[in-house]
């Protein structure tokens, strides 16, 4: 007697297996006559999987004049107060936990303070992070005097945020000789850095940022010998309390203070205020300002020099300050560049200034306020003043460039060709620098502002493109534009690996191509730097995101449901609801998948139900089929729409109520990855197996372990939610089964909706209970149930879901070759890079069905070529059902099918008769 004829793949479905694509035929049974080898027509409405996903996989681009300057470490001795002589102390503000490592290069201390704490007068606290997006949210206390606390890598970053915001990231109380150099350090509605009672400070190479705080930076009055130089300093977007008061400053130096330099910085949306200061260089900055003075002193401060400065008026397109017009439209006085008063006019030098007026509405700006007066011009002031004698005014406009490991809105610094501050700054201005702020050297004739004139390389740029390849995999693409010179180009990849760096000799515009895994799911910074020969540095970046997603369980929470707002709700023939996924209650925005319960209830005519992401073209699939008077039941896996909603489609000729209750979402952030396991039964109420014996009845429920249960297939910790197939048979009335984590309180959702007499199935996701078990709810008549497990999701899983807009890969009532018979099964070649894509997302219905059965979804141990060559040896059908049915019906399931070591998911109808089976998929997984 002869097996049950199967459906299986042709040689010629090899190729379409690449694609994805299930090229399916007719056969005889392996061990009868030789098989017709009669290749399957492919759905005309789809390409396979492989066209579903491709919109996923996106391009990042960053063009060349996005290229920014890099900061070299420091090399003029004029910023190292002390040379360091003793240890050197490691810490990492990389993900890392508070109390591990000893201060060791092997085990860093994992805060800034720990550091600082175990140093020494003559020691070195290094830093090191990764590409200055990983924040240690401490406030670091320096009172150890003769220390250095630098960072090593990308300015690694602390910041002051949560609990802690408001208050100092770093503060230097009664100490001398400590420099502070490379670090990140962002703060909130305060100053960022607070300098108490200290003397012989040095804030150097800063990435400083203090968003909507009065103060950045504060010097105190009892402090002296205080540094500021080549620092980032930005005080946030021009607007809020800042656009109220007008007078928030970068730096602010209090009554007392001696000594202070504020030279070769860049500072956004503020200047400098000094009140009551004896001695105070501001030497060499670009002031992006805000509403204030870029540059104010009041009471009675002595020694002041105000030179080599660059004083901008307007920035088009920035709101780091800099926006006449936007301070008169808040009624704050658009204030001049240097406000001086009476009682400090004799003590002060201003000269050598260049007041940068290249915006339309800035030639009016008074450049000066001097002694109580404000001079509408330049030409005034200097007449009218023995000051400012090699101030220029510039309408040479400055480059903009995005700082800082945020890169939120550009700063206006470097100088072009024809501008009045190349080579034109006084050298022996008080405070000057030797170098600017990237590290590069002036030379005998130096530049006004903070950033040096490049012209030994004045073409060196970088664009870059990154793309998605796999879940995990990117490929990036970078065209170096340079001079004939010796460069070198490092690619970082954001996620703490070791960065490439690839040497060229003296070519112009190199390319460089490299690919890149990642190890989790997530959004990272892929930033590409070049240095040449002369140490001229630029580097750009492009943030990029994952194709695969990881997922967090939430609820069941219901989201939708019709029936709540009378008649009026009801979905209407061929109409659509809009279902807001991302946004929704505590779901977090950038949502790529929802995993969503869909209930048809009340339907007037048959019809189906088609689940699809918003903004894209309504697929040829459904999600959900119904009669009249019908309640069904079905698990969806949507893919979310770019703006965060999905839309359920009414494919009938009569009105419908929809529900749906979410399990869980899919989002690039690293959370649980997926682990398929051979389908194994673990709850069967009719024999025992699980829980007791018995039918469950109305409003009882009974718990089922899930931790280390499978026979050890899942794991006895770390599960956060369990894949299942959940039937219910033996019905006596009509009820619901709702399925939720043990030890949580029942909420308002279903899984399961069955009538009298019913053998129905649904697939379930439910977040499993602390206690490493979920719980079972009959809320109608006495019922058996019936629980497989086909996978699991933990944090050490590897597979990351990769949605699609649904696509059709099966369709036997459009198949010359006729429904699949009674006891046979279609072999289903679905992956194109097996084992890498262990299993898939598909929604399977059966319709057209002639006698009673189930559906068995099953990995294939075969390949295409056993099938082609007669080596196939029969596949073992597993004791598990996905969806069953009874004569005439037509009814879906979704299953998360797991491929066998070939990429081929076998699907077995285990009925008396022949049925047509559609397969539409929703999505797969993929490890790296």
């Amino acid at each position: 007697m002869s097996r049950p004829r199967r459906l299986a793949v042709t040689a010629a479905a090899i190729a379409a297996v690449t694609s994805l694509t299930p090229g399916l035929a007719y056969a005889a049974d392996p061990a009868g006559p030789a098989p017709r080898a009669l290749t399957a027509p492919r759905p005309a409405a789809t390409d396979g999987l492989a066209a579903a996903a491709a919109d996923n996989f996106r391009t990042f681009s960053s063009p060349a004049s996005k290229s920014v300057r890099q900061q070299k470490p420091a090399t003029t001795t004029e910023l190292r107060p002390h040379t360091a002589t003793g240890k050197t102390i490691y810490v990492t503000t990389n993900v890392c936990g508070a109390g591990d490592g000893d201060g060791s290069q092997a085990k860093p201390f994992c805060l800034v303070q720990q550091g600082v704490d175990a140093a020494a007068p003559g020691d070195t606290v290094l830093v090191s992070g990764s590409d200055g997006y990983f924040s240690v949210p401490e406030t670091v206390t320096v009172k150890t005097s003769g220390i250095s606390i630098v960072g090593s890598v990308n300015k690694p970053q602390s910041s002051a945020n949560g609990s802690s915001w408001g208050k100092p990231v770093l503060v230097l109380n009664g100490v001398s000789d400590v420099t502070v150099s490379h670090l990140n350090l962002s703060a909130g509605l305060g100053p960022a850095i607070e300098v108490i009672g200290s003397t012989r400070v040095t804030l150097d190479s800063n990435y400083v940022q203090a968003d909507q705080a009065p103060e950045a930076i504060t010097v105190d009055g009892a402090s002296s010998a205080v540094t500021l130089s080549r620092n980032y300093v930005d005080t946030g977007y021009q607007g809020g309390d800042q656009a109220k008061t007008g007078s928030y400053a970068a730096v602010s130096v209090a009554a007392g203070a001696k000594n202070v330099t504020v030279a070769g910085n860049l500072l956004a949306a503020a200047g400098v205020k000094a009140t009551d200061v004896a001695g105070l260089n501001v030497t060499g900055n670009t002031v992006q300002r805000g509403c204030a003075s870029a540059v104010d002193v009041e009471g009675a401060s002595t020694a002041v020099s105000i030179q080599n400065n660059l004083f901008e008026d307007e920035v088009e397109g920035s709101l780091l300050g800099g926006w006449p017009a936007y301070c008169a439209g808040k009624g704050i006085a658009w204030a001049p560049h240097v406000t001086v008063s009476a009682d400090s006019a004799a003590a002060t030098t201003a000269d050598y200034n260049d007041l940068v007026v290249a915006g339309g509405s800035a030639t009016a700006t008074a450049p000066y306020s001097w002694a109580g007066t404000a001079y509408p011009t330049l030409a005034a002031f200097q007449a009218a003043v023995p000051q400012a004698a090699h101030d220029t005014v510039d309408a040479t406009k400055l480059a903009a460039a995005e700082l800082g490991p945020y890169a939120m809105y550009p700063i206006a610094m470097g100088l072009q060709a024809g501008s009045a501050a190349i080579g034109s700054a006084n050298p022996a201005a008080p405070g000057a620098l030797s170098a600017d702020y990237w590290g590069t050297t002036y030379g005998a004739t130096p530049d006004r502002g903070a950033v040096k004139y490049l012209s030994t390389n004045p073409t060196l740029a970088v664009a870059m493109t990154v793309k998605n390849t796999s879940a995990f995999s990117i490929q990036l693409d970078a065209k170096v534009t340079t001079g004939p010179k010796r460069e070198w180009v490092r690619v970082g990849w954001g996620d703490g690996s070791q960065p490439s760096t690839t040497p060229f000799g003296g070519t112009q515009d190199v390319s460089v191509s490299a690919a890149h895994t990642f190890a989790k799911t997530g959004a990272y910074p892929v930033t590409v730097t070049v240095t040449d020969v002369d140490g001229n540095t630029v580097s750009n970046s492009v943030q990029e995101v994952t194709v695969g997603s990881s997922f967090t369980p939430y609820g069941p929470t219901r989201l939708l449901d019709t029936r709540t707002g009378g008649a009026a709700t009801v979905v209407q023939p061929k109409g659509t609801v809009r279902l807001q996924i991302s946004g929704n209650g505590a779901i977090p925005s950038g949502v790529t998948a929802a995993v969503l319960n869909l209930t048809v209830t009340r339907p007037s005519s048959y019809g189906y139900i088609t689940a699809y992401p918003d903004g894209k073209t309504r697929p040829l699939a459904s999600n959900v089929n119904f009669g009249p008077g019908q309640t069904v039941p079905n698990l969806s896996m949507v893919r979310v729409g770019a703006n965060g909603y999905v839309d359920l489609y009414n494919g009938s000729n009569g009105t419908v109520d929809l529900i749906a209750d979410i399990t869980g979402y899919f989002s690039p952030t690293a959370t649980s990855g997926y682990t398929p396991i051979a389908p194994t039964r673990l709850v069967d109420t009719r024999y025992g197996t699980g829980t007791a014996k018995g039918q469950l009845t109305y409003q009882n429920s009974f718990s089922a372990q899930i931790a280390g249960a499978a026979g050890g297939k899942l794991p006895g910790s770390g599960i956060t939610a369990v894949a299942l197939n959940v039937t219910v048979t033996g019905t006596k009335a009509p009820g619901y089964l709702t399925v939720y984590p043990s030890g949580t309180d029942r909420p308002l959702a279903s899984n399961v909706n069955f009538g009298w007499n019913h053998t129905i199935a649904n697939a379930v996701i439910v977040p499993v209970g602390a206690d490493g078990k979920i719980r079972v709810y009959d809320g109608g008549g006495s019922t058996d149930v019936v629980i497989d497990v086909v996978g699991y999701y933990s944090p050490s899983g590897v597979n990351a879901l990769v949605p699609v807009t649904p696509v059709r890969l099966l369709d036997t009532r459009s198949w010359k070759y006729g429904p699949v018979g009674s006891g046979g099964y279609v072999s289903m070649p679905i992956g194109s890079d097996a084992p890498n894509q262990p299993a898939f997302v598909l929604n399977t219905t059966v319709t057209n069905t002639w006698g009673k059965g189930y559906l068995t979804v099953a990995p294939d141990p075969n390949s295409v070529w056993d099938y082609d060559n007669k080596q196939a040896r029969w596949p073992d059908r597993p004791l598990v059902s996905t969806l069953n049915w009874q004569p005439f019906q037509t009814i879906p399931n979704l299953v998360q099918a797991t491929a066998g070591p070939y990429g081929i998911v076998d699907l077995w109808n285990a009925s008396t008769a022949n049925t047509d089976l559609v397969v539409d998929a929703f999505g797969y997984y993929e490890h790296a």
